[in-house]
C-alpha cells in the first residue's frame, strides 16, 4: 500500500459519508454538516441504510448504489460495520478512506481482535486509510473538513499531524481565535495504515505546506521515521512535540549508559540528527510554527532588541542569553545613525531603548537606522504607555522592515490598548507575542532549525573485514559469555581502530606481580568478576603501583576485601594494565534502542557519570563532524579545549574513536550494550582504559 497516492485526501472530487445522519449532533451528521457549511466544491454523497434525503442531499443505502465519481470515503458507522464498508470501497475503486469510528484496540472487549482483522485485510489492498478512531482530516484550501469538530480553520502554511484527537480539537478552536492557517490537519488515530511517517512525507511534498508540526505519542517504525524525518526536514522546517519525557521508561540495564538512556533519549537523538527541532510545550510548538511559517530563517545567533521600556529590554536580554542568542554591542556606524534620530535620553546600546514616549515615527526611524545588516534577527517590544498608539507603531514596523531577509518577532505587552497593533502585525506575517520570553524562544527555535539544516559531510572510517568481526562474535558465543569485560572486548575494539590500554589477566597476587614486571611499571590492578560491574564501588581498582612487592600486597588485600564484602561474586583474578597518560575521563557507550537501533552516548566519565549526567546522544552511525558536534555540546566542552594553561585533548582523535565505536555498534547487532569507561582523552590521543558489554541472549 505504501506506493499508493494520497491525492484522494488532498484533492478529492467526490466524498461519501458512510453513516451520514440527519442529526448534526451525531458524528455522521456532524461530518456531513461540516462539509456542507464549509461549502466543499466537490460532490458530497450521504450513505444511510434508509436512503431518502439526509440534510437536503439524496442518500444511498450503500456505496455500491452510488453512480459517478467518489474518491474519498468517511466512515462513521459502528466498528462492526467498518470492514464491510471498506470492502465496498475497494469494489467501487475508491482509493482513500477516513475511519472516524471507534471501538478498536483502544476499547475493551473484542476491539483488539477487530483491529487485528482490519490490519490483516489492509495488506495489499488498493486503498489508503486514515484511522480508525481518529478525529478526521481537514484541507482548508479545498474547503474540505471531514471531522466532527465544528468550524473551518483558515488556509495557511502549517501542516499539523496529531496522535491525539482531543488535542487536535482544542488546537482547532485555539487556532481560529488567532487566525492561524493550516495547509492540512490530520488526526492519525490508531494508525492501522497511514502513520506519522506517511504524513511527514506527504507534508514534505505538499506545495501548500511551509512548516510541518506534529504532536506524537510514539513512533510506529523508528528507522523509517528517522529516514522520513530527515528527508522532510531537509526541505521544510519540522517541529515536534512528543509526550513521554519522564524517566519511567529508563532501561533496566547495568551500565552507566543504560541508566542514563531513558525512553526519550533516542527520540531526542533522532530529531536532532534528522535536522528537526523539538518543542517542550504545546504553546511553544505553535509559537515556533507561526514564526517559521511567516518569517525567513536566521543567518546566525545575533539579536537586536528595539523597545520603548528599559525593563522589558532587560527581560528580553536575559531571555535571549538563556536561549543561546547573542546580544552584541551595535557597530559604531549604526549607533551614529541612531543618535541622529533618537532623543538624548534614548539608549544606543543593544537593547535599543526608545524611551516611554516613543511614537510610530521613532520606531520607524530606529528600524531604518538599525537596518538588517548588523543582526540575524530583530525583536520589537512595545508596552502601552501614555502616548502609545499600538496600531500606528505596528504599521510603522511593517513599513520599515518590508523586504527584510532576516526574521522579525514582536512582543506587544499589555491588554486592549496593544491588541490592535498586535493584530495588524499578525495579519502582516510578523508573529506577535504577549511577552518577550515566548518571542525570544521562537527566534531561538528558528536558529536551531537553521543550524540543524546545515548538512555535515558524512565522513566514515573504513570498517574491518566482515569475517574478522564475525570471528570475534563467534568467540563470544563459544565461550558462553553474556557479560563481557575488557579482556573479551579488546580484540574487537582494536579491530575497529580503538586503542586500548593492554590488559593481562592474573589469577593470584604473585602472578599479578610477574605480569606487572613484564608490562612495565607503573601499573593498575582491577578485579576480574562477571558479577561486579562497578569495580571502584567495592575497592576493586588500585592505581599507580610501582613495584612487584606493591602489586603483591595490593592484589592480596583487594581479593580479601572483595571476598569479605561480596562472598557470592565469582572472582577470576585481576587485570593488570599499564598506567596511561593522564587526561580527561570520558564515557563512550551504546544501548540498542528497540525502536531506533544503536544509541551512542558520550559524556563525562568516571565514577560520577550518573550524578553529573553530562552526556550527549546520537543514533548510529555517527560521522566525524557529528562526533565533534557531540563534544561541543557537553557542559565539560571547555575542559576538553584546555583551561588555565592545560593542554587541550586531541579532539580529532576522540571524534575518530566515537565514530568507529558507533560503526562497531551498527555492525555487531549481537551486542545489546557496550561501554568504554573511562575513555582517557589527552593531548596525545584517546585510549580505552576499561570496557564492558552485554550480548543478546
Amino acid at each position: 500500500m505504501t506506493g499508493l497516492s494520497l491525492a484522494p485526501f488532498f484533492n478529492p472530487q467526490g466524498i461519501a459519508v458512510v453513516g451520514a445522519s440527519h442529526d448534526p449532533s451525531k458524528v455522521g451528521g456532524s461530518v456531513l454538516a461540516n462539509l456542507l457549511s464549509a461549502e466543499f466544491p466537490g460532490r458530497v454523497v450521504p450513505i444511510n441504510a434508509s436512503g431518502g434525503t439526509v440534510q437536503g442531499l439524496r442518500a444511498y443505502p450503500s456505496l455500491l448504489d452510488v453512480e459517478g465519481e467518489v474518491d474519498l470515503v468517511v466512515i462513521t458507522v459502528p466498528a462492526a460495520g467498518v470492514l464491510p464498508a471498506l470492502k465496498d470501497c475497494v469494489r467501487r475503486g475508491i482509493r482513500g478512506a477516513v475511519v472516524i469510528s471507534a471501538g478498536f484496540r483502544e476499547s475493551a472487549g473484542d476491539g483488539r481482535q477487530r483491529e487485528a482483522e482490519l490490519r490483516e485485510w489492509l495488506v495489499g489492498q488498493p486503498i489508503r486509510l486514515l484511522g480508525p478512531n481518529c478525529l478526521g482530516w481537514i484541507r482548508p484550501s479545498r474547503r474540505l473538513n471531514v471531522t466532527f469538530a465544528p468550524g473551518m480553520p483558515e488556509p495557511g502554511g502549517i501542516a499539523f499531524i496529531s496522535h491525539s484527537g482531543a488535542l487536535a480539537v482544542a488546537i482547532l478552536d485555539w487556532a481560529r481565535a488567532r487566525r492561524l492557517g493550516f495547509s492540512f490537519f490530520a488526526s492519525l488515530g490508531n494508525q492501522a495504515d497511514l502513520n506519522e511517517s506517511d504524513l511527514l512525507l506527504a507534508a514534505a511534498e505538499d506545495p501548500e505546506t511551509r512548516v510541518i508540526v506534529a504532536y506524537l505519542e510514539g513512533v510506529a517504525n523508528g528507522r523509517r521515521f528517522v529516514e522520513t524525518l530527515r528527508a522532510a526536514a531537509a526541505t521544510k522546517p519540522v517541529v515536534l512535540l512528543k509526550t513521554g519525557r519522564s524517566a519511567e521508561g529508563a532501561r533496566a540495564v547495568s551500565s552507566h549508559t543504560g541508566a542514563l538512556a531513558g525512553s526519550d533519549t533516542a527520540f531526542d537523538a533522532a530529531v536532532r540528527m534528522a535536522g528537526a527541532v523539538r518543542a517542550t510545550r504545546v504553546e511553544e510548538l505553535f509559537d515556533l510554527a507561526r514564526g517559521l511559517a511567516s518569517q525567513p530563517l536566521p543567518r546566525g545567533r545575533r539579536l537586536i532588541v528595539v523597545t520603548n521600556g528599559g525593563g522589558l529590554g532587560i527581560v528580553s536580554t536575559d531571555a535571549a542569553r538563556a536561549a543561546g542568542l547573542e546580544i552584541e554591542r551595535l557597530p559604531d556606524p549604526v549607533q551614529r545613525r541612531l543618535a541622529a534620530v533618537l532623543p538624548p535620553t534614548a539608549s544606543l546600546a543593544n537593547p535599543v531603548d526608545l524611551v516611554g514616549d516613543a511614537d510610530a515615527a521613532r520606531y520607524s526611524q530606529a528600524l531604518h537606522a538599525v537596518g538588517q545588516e548588523s543582526s540575524d534577527a530583530v525583536l520589537i517590544v512595545l508596552t502601552a504607555q501614555a502616548a502609545t498608539d499600538s496600531l500606528g507603531v505596528a504599521r510603522a514596523v511593517i513599513g520599515a522592515t518590508r523586504g527584510w531577509s532576516i526574521p522579525l518577532a514582536a512582543a506587544f505587552v499589555g491588554g486592549a490598548r496593544v491588541a490592535p497593533g498586535a493584530r495588524a502585525l499578525e495579519e502582516a506575517g510578523i508573529p506577535c507575542y504577549p511577552f518577550p520570553e515566548p518571542a525570544v524562544e521562537t527566534l531561538a527555535g528558528m536558529v536551531r532549525v537553521a543550524e540543524r539544516r546545515i548538512a555535515r559531510p558524512e565522513t566514515m572510517p573504513q570498517a574491518p573485514p566482515p569475517g574478522q568481526v564475525l570471528a570475534h562474535v563467534a568467540r563470544f558465543r563459544s565461550e558462553s559469555a553474556a557479560k563481557l569485560g575488557l579482556l573479551d572486548l579488546q580484540p574487537l575494539l582494536e579491530a575497529y581502530g580503538i586503542p586500548c590500554a593492554a590488559g593481562h589477566a592474573a589469577s593470584t597476587p604473585d602472578e599479578a606481580a610477574v605480569v606487572a614486571q613484564r608490562v612495565g611499571f607503573p601499573v593498575a590492578l582491577k578485579v576480574l568478576s562477571p558479577d561486579i560491574t562497578h569495580k571502584s564501588d567495592v575497592g576493586g581498582v588500585v592505581l599507580g603501583l610501582t613495584s612487584a612487592s606493591e602489586v603483591t600486597r595490593a592484589a592480596g588485600a583487594m581479593l580479601a576485601r572483595i571476598r569479605a564484602e561480596r562472598p557470592q561474586a565469582a572472582l577470576r583474578g585481576m587485570l593488570v594494565q599499564p598506567m596511561v597518560t593522564p587526561g580527561r575521563e570520558l564515557l563512550l557507550g551504546m544501548v540498542r534502542d528497540p525502536q531506533f537501533g544503536p544509541l551512542i552516548m558520550v559524556g563525562l566519565g568516571g565514577v560520577y557519570v550518573e550524578v553529573l549526567k553530562d552526556t550527549v546522544a546520537r543514533l548510529g552511525p555517527v560521522s566525524v563532524p557529528e562526533a565533534l558536534s557531540m563534544l561541543d555540546e557537553l557542559r565539560m566542552a571547555p575542559l576538553l579545549r584546555g583551561v588555565r594553561g592545560e593542554a587541550p585533548v586531541d579532539r580529532a582523535a576522540v571524534a575518530g574513536v566515537i565514530c568507529r565505536f558507533a560503526q562497531l555498534a551498527m555492525q555487531v547487532p549481537e551486542l545489546r550494550e557496550i561501554e568504554i569507561n573511562p575513555l582517557m582523552a589527552s593531548a596525545t590521543g584517546a585510549v580505552a582504559v576499561d570496557a564492558r558489554g552485554t550480548l543478546d541472549p
